[in-house]
C-alpha cells in the first residue's frame, strides 16, 4: 500500500484527567459543527503511553525499526507479534501500515483486565464489501469483552465497541483515507462511542466488570479467531497509536486528546 503520512495531530500527547469524572457532557456532539482548534493551555501535555496506573496497554508504533516481539509501553509486561506490517512516518512519530496479511496480535496476560476505555488512532484506506467488517482490536470473548469493528451495512456504516458483557454497533460516518481517532468508554454501564473528540452516542448494558484478556489475547488490526487460528478481517489502512485504560475516560479528556477547543 502507499505510506501515506497519518495527520493525527492529538496522537502523541495527551492531558491529565480533569478528576471528576462528571464526564463534561456539554461538549458538541458528532453532528455539531467541528471545531478544530488548539486544545485549551491549561495543562502540560504527556507523551500518549506516560507511565500511569490506568493504562495497562499502550501501543505509539513509534520505535524504529519496529521489532517483531514490540514491547508494551503501558504497564503491563507483555508484547505485541508483528507480522507483515510496515512502519510510515506520521506527524508525531510512526505509524504502522497494514494489509490483507497483517497480523498484530498479543497473547494472554493476567494484568490487562478491568478495561473501560479504548482508544484507538486509525485511517481505512479500503472499504470493506457490503456485510463485512474491518477489525480494529479484538479479545475473542464476550464477556469479557474488549473489540472494535468497523462494519459497513448498506447504506450505513458502523463503529462496534465492546466493553466487559456489552458490545454495541453505532452508526458513524467515517471517510475513505481519513485520519480518525475513536474512543469507547463504559461508565455506570454505559458504553459512549466519540470519534475526533465528538460524542457519537451510547448504549446502556453491562459493561461495568470491564474488559480483560483472556486465553486468545488480543489481536489489533484485525479479527481474533482464537487460539492457533489465523487472523481475518484484516483493517487495510493505519493505525497510529492505541490505548486501553482500566479508568472511564470524560468526555473532556477525550475532547482535549482530539485537540478540540471548548473543552
Amino acid at each position: 500500500m502507499v505510506g501515506v503520512a497519518l495527520a493525527l495531530g492529538a496522537c502523541q500527547f495527551r492531558l491529565p484527567f480533569d478528576g471528576d469524572g462528571d464526564g463534561d457532557a456539554s461538549i458538541p456532539t458528532a453532528d455539531a459543527t467541528a471545531d478544530t482548534g488548539d486544545a485549551p493551555g491549561d495543562a502540560a501535555p504527556r507523551p500518549l503511553c506516560a507511565p500511569d496506573s490506568h493504562l495497562p496497554l499502550c501501543f505509539t508504533f513509534d520505535q524504529s525499526p519496529l521489532p517483531a516481539a514490540l514491547a508494551n509501553e503501558g504497564s503491563a509486561a507483555v508484547s505485541a507479534k508483528l507480522s507483515s506490517v510496515s512502519q510510515i512516518a506520521s506527524p508525531y512519530g510512526n505509524a504502522v501500515a497494514l494489509d490483507a496479511t497483517s497480523t498484530i496480535a498479543l497473547p494472554f496476560n493476567a494484568d490487562v483486565t478491568g478495561v473501560l476505555s479504548i482508544e484507538i488512532w486509525f485511517r481505512i484506506d479500503s472499504d470493506v464489501a457490503n456485510g463485512a467488517r474491518s477489525g480494529l482490536m479484538d479479545s475473542n470473548v464476550l464477556p469479557p469483552n474488549i473489540s472494535m469493528f468497523w462494519n459497513r451495512t448498506d447504506p450505513t456504516h458502523q463503529l462496534s465497541c465492546g466493553i466487559g458483557n456489552q458490545a454495541a454497533a453505532f452508526p458513524v460516518t467515517i471517510a475513505i483515507g481519513a485520519s480518525t481517532y475513536a474512543a469507547c468508554t463504559c461508565s455506570g454501564g454505559v458504553v459512549t462511542l466519540y470519534i475526533d473528540g465528538l460524542l457519537v452516542a451510547t448504549a446502556g448494558g453491562d459493561c461495568g466488570a470491564g474488559g480483560a484478556f483472556v486465553t486468545d489475547g488480543l489481536t489489533i488490526g484485525a479479527n481474533n479467531t482464537g487460539v492457533g487460528q489465523p487472523v481475518n478481517d484484516q483493517l487495510v489502512g493505519a493505525i497510529d497509536g492505541v490505548r486501553l485504560w482500566t479508568q472511564a475516560l470524560s468526555a473532556r479528556d477525550i475532547c482535549i486528546t482530539a485537540g478540540r477547543a471548548g473543552c
